[in-house]
């Protein structure tokens, strides 16, 4: 499951503090991030410190590795969804097909009670 760091984000962050905040969120080391991205630790060293300009081409791939929106990795913004509501975003989006299917049928159980 991919969570959000536990501190709120501020638009000040840069894209690379971001990045490392989530990236340490979800428990990755920076070896095991750079696998799952097919890039070099040192790519991911130098992305969190701000130092390489080649995260751009990858931030589409780091997105999706780290369950996150490219509007946030960029700008900080989280969209419309807040508080519960992104967080059962996340588990819905971590789910298999099939389990997706059961927690949408639930929610729609406890919407009508």
């Amino acid at each position: 499951m991919k969570i959000m760091p536990a501190k709120k984000q501020v638009a000040q962050e840069s894209v690379g503090q971001r990045i490392r905040a989530l990236r340490l969120a979800n428990n990755l080391t920076q070896d095991e991030f750079a696998q799952q991205l097919g890039v070099s630790r040192s790519a991911i060293a130098q992305w969190e410190t701000d130092r390489a300009g080649q995260v751009r081409e990858n931030l589409e791939r780091i997105s999706k590795v780290l369950g996150t929106s490219l509007a946030y990795l960029v700008s900080g913004e989280t969209g419309s969804l807040q508080g519960d509501e992104l967080a059962l975003m996340r588990l819905y989006r971590a789910c298999a097909p099939e389990d997706r299917q059961i927690l949408l049928r639930t929610a729609k159980r406890l919407a009508r009670s």
